[in-house]
C-alpha cells in the first residue's frame, strides 16, 4: 500500500501538541490500520531510529495502543477518540503548568525589590500603537475579566484580527454582551458563549470595557495604523460605560 502523506492533515495533527514525526506516524497508522514500527517508518518516511521514539510518544499522549506480539505491533485509536483523549490530557498538564507559574509569583515577589506601578495608580491613560500591542491589551483584559465584558464597533470581533479570542480567553460565567455591527460568525460566537448582541450604528470602530472599570478605545489613523487607549481612571471609563448602557436600552431592550 503506497501512502501519500496530506500535510494539511498533518499541520492540523501537529495543532494537538504532536510533532512532525508525531502527527506523521499517527496518520499513516489511521490508513494502515494495526502495523509494524518497521511499516510506520517506512510508509511516513520517518528515520528508522526516531520511529520507536514517535511511537511511544503517541502512546503516552493517548493517540495509540501497543500489543505485545512478536514483532510489537502499533493500534491507532479513531481520530474523536485520540483526539479528546489528548485534550484532557493538555488540560491537565495546563493545569498544572498554570499552578506551578502560580506559586512561583510569590517566590518571584520576594526576590524582586517592591517598584511603583503607574497601572496601580488607576488614573493613567496608555498608549499604544499597531495591531500586535492593541490585541495582547485586548487579550489581556478579556482574560481578567470577572463579570462582564462589553464590547461595541464595526465588526468588533474581527476590525483587530482577534477573532477566537472570546471563546480561548473569556472565562466561565462572565457576562457578555456586544453592540454594532457582526457578520454571521461573530453573531454564532456571542451565542455560544451565552453572551447577548444588538445590531446598531455606534459611531465607534472598536470599544471595550472590562468589569465596568477597564476602558480600550481602538481608532484608525490616516495610513490605516490602528492606535489604542487604555485606562482604569473611573472619570473616562464612566462616559464610555454610560454611552454603551444608553445606547443600549435605546437600540436593544
Amino acid at each position: 500500500m503506497k501512502i501519500e502523506i496530506d500535510e494539511e492533515v498533518v499541520n492540523l495533527l501537529k495543532e494537538y501538541g504532536l510533532n512532525t514525526y508525531e502527527a506523521k506516524a499517527y496518520y499513516v497508522l489511521l490508513l494502515l490500520g494495526e502495523s509494524a514500527a518497521t511499516s510506520v517508518a517506512r510508509e511516513s518516511k520517518i528515520p528508522q531510529q526516531r520511529i520507536y521514539d514517535a511511537l511511544k510518544s503517541l502512546e503516552r499522549k493517548g493517540l495509540i495502543q501497543t500489543k505485545n506480539t512478536i514483532p510489537k505491533k502499533y493500534v491507532p485509536l479513531p481520530v474523536r477518540k485520540a483526539l479528546t483523549n489528548r485534550l484532557r490530557q493538555m488540560r491537565l498538564e495546563f493545569e498544572i503548568r498554570e499552578d506551578n507559574l502560580r506559586k512561583l509569583i510569590d517566590e518571584l515577589e520576594k526576590k524582586i525589590p517592591e517598584t511603583k506601578s503607574l497601572l496601580d495608580k488607576g488614573s493613567q491613560i496608555f498608549v499604544m500603537e499597531g495591531k500586535e500591542s492593541i490585541v495582547n491589551q485586548a487579550i489581556s483584559m478579556i482574560s481578567s475579566a470577572e463579570s462582564t465584558i462589553k464590547i461595541a464597533g464595526n465588526k468588533p470581533l474581527f476590525i483587530l484580527e482577534c477573532k477566537g479570542n472570546l471563546s480561548k480567553y473569556m472565562r466561565r460565567n462572565v457576562e457578555l454582551v456586544a453592540i454594532g455591527e457582526f457578520d454571521q460568525f461573530c453573531k454564532d460566537e456571542i451565542e455560544k458563549l451565552g453572551g447577548k448582541y444588538c445590531e446598531a450604528s455606534v459611531y465607534c470602530q472598536y470599544l471595550l470595557i472590562v468589569d465596568d472599570k477597564k476602558l480600550l478605545i481602538v481608532y484608525f489613523d490616516e495610513k490605516g495604523v490602528p492606535n489604542g487607549l487604555y485606562t482604569e481612571n473611573e472619570a473616562i471609563v464612566k462616559p464610555y460605560l454610560m454611552f454603551f448602557e444608553s445606547k443600549w436600552k435605546e437600540v436593544c431592550s
